[in-house]
C-alpha cells in the first residue's frame, strides 16, 4: 500500500470508531509507530481535525465528515458475500437493512464494477440449515438484542427450554451475541441464577427491553464462558485410525468433533481429536463401520463396543420378529 492509499485508509478508519488505538493502526497497515505518527501529522497539516494521543488513541473531532466513500470491485464483492450470509443467518430486519445498504454501495460503484457485481450476484448462494425453525420462523429478536447490547440495558425474556420443555421468565444482562452450531445465541448474565447463561435466540418467546442499565465491565469476559461451553472444560484426547476411503469423506465433518491433527500412512490416516464427550465422538464413528479403528483410549474403545452391541441386539430383535411373521 502506497502512502496516499494509507493516508486515505487511516482517515476512513478514524471515522469508523470513537477512538482508534495506535497499535490497531500499526497492526492493520504493518508499518512502524513512527510511520503512523508521520501520517497523522500529515492529515492534521491538511486540515483534518484529529485529537487524542499515543496512549489513549486517536479520533476525529465530531462534526467532520468525509466525502462519499468509493468502493473498489474487490471490496464490493466482499460485501456481497457478507450480504448472502446475512440473508440466511440474521433476523429479517437486519437482512432488509443490509439489502438497503447494498443498494447505496452499488450506487457509488463505477459502471463496469456495478455490472461485474450484478453478474456475480446471481452465481453466489448460501443455503441455510434445512430446519423448520430456520425456514418457517425467522428470528424476530436479533434487532432488539442488538439495541439492548449497545444501550447496555437489561432485558426480560420468556425462554423455552428444550431440555425441560418449559417456558420460564428471566431477567438478564445481555453481554454478547454469538453465532455457533448454525444458530444465534444470546450470552447473558442471569439475575436469577447469578451466573452466565446461554440462550438460543430462536427459543426466546418474548423479549422486552427494560429501563435498568448495567455496566458490562463488572462481569468477566463472556467469551471465556463461550469457549469453555463449546469446547468443554474437560477436554479428552483420542487417536482414531481411518481407512483412506473413509478419510476422504470426513474432510469437513471432522472439525465438528474436535479434530486437531493427522498423520498419513500408505493405507490409513491416524487422526488426533480432543473432545469433552467420548460418547458423542463414539456415536459419530459408528457411522463408518469397519473403516474406523480406535487406537486410544480404552474408554472410547469400550464405548464403541457397547454401542455396537446395543445396536446389533436392537435390530436383531426386530429382524427375528419380522422373520416369524
Amino acid at each position: 500500500m502506497n502512502r496516499i492509499d494509507r493516508l486515505t485508509a487511516i482517515l476512513v478508519q478514524l471515522q469508523s470508531k470513537s477512538r482508534i488505538p495506535l497499535c490497531e493502526m500499526e497492526e492493520r497497515f504493518e508499518v512502524s509507530r513512527r510511520t503512523i505518527f508521520r501520517d497523522i501529522k500529515s492529515l492534521m497539516a491538511a486540515g483534518v481535525p484529529i485529537g487524542g494521543d499515543a496512549g489513549e488513541g486517536y479520533f476525529i473531532v465530531e462534526g467532520y465528515h468525509l466525502p462519499p466513500v468509493v468502493f473498489n470491485k474487490e471490496e464490493a464483492t466482499a460485501l456481497l458475500m457478507g450480504a448472502k450470509f446475512i440473508e440466511k443467518n440474521a433476523g429479517s430486519q437486519t437482512a432488509k437493512n443490509f439489502e438497503e445498504a447494498m443498494y447505496k454501495i452499488k450506487a457509488v460503484l463505477k459502471y463496469s464494477d456495478r455490472e461485474y457485481l450484478e453478474s456475480l450476484e446471481e452465481s453466489i448462494s448460501v443455503i441455510g440449515p434445512p430446519t423448520a425453525t430456520k425456514m418457517n420462523t425467522p428470528d424476530p429478536h436479533i434487532e432488539d438484542i442488538q439495541t439492548a447490547l449497545a444501550a447496555q440495558k437489561r432485558i426480560k425474556i420468556s425462554y423455552y427450554s428444550n431440555y425441560t420443555e418449559e417456558t420460564n421468565d428471566r431477567e438478564v444482562e445481555p453481554l454478547g451475541l454469538v453465532h455457533y452450531s448454525g444458530r444465534w445465541h444470546l450470552i447473558a448474565y442471569c439475575l436469577l441464577r447469578q451466573d452466565f447463561r446461554d440462550f438460543r435466540t430462536d427459543r426466546i418467546q418474548h423479549l422486552r427491553i427494560l429501563t435498568d442499565s448495567f455496566d458490562p465491565k463488572k462481569h468477566p469476559n463472556f467469551m471465556e464462558f463461550v469457549h469453555n461451553m463449546v469446547g468443554g472444560t474437560d477436554a479428552k484426547k483420542a487417536t482414531i485410525r481411518f481407512s483412506k476411503r473413509v478419510a476422504r469423506f470426513i474432510q469437513d465433518q471432522k472439525y465438528y468433533y474436535g479434530f486437531m491433527e493427522e498423520e498419513k500412512h500408505e493405507n490409513h490416516v491416524d487422526m488426533q481429536f480432543i473432545t469433552p464427550h467420548y460418547a458423542y465422538l463414539a456415536k459419530w464413528l459408528l457411522m463408518y463401520g469397519d473403516g474406523v479403528e480406535v487406537i486410544s483410549p480404552s474408554e472410547l474403545q469400550g464405548l464403541i463396543a457397547t454401542f455396537s452391541k446395543e445396536l446389533f441386539e436392537h435390530h436383531q430383535k426386530y429382524f427375528l420378529i419380522s422373520k416369524k411373521q
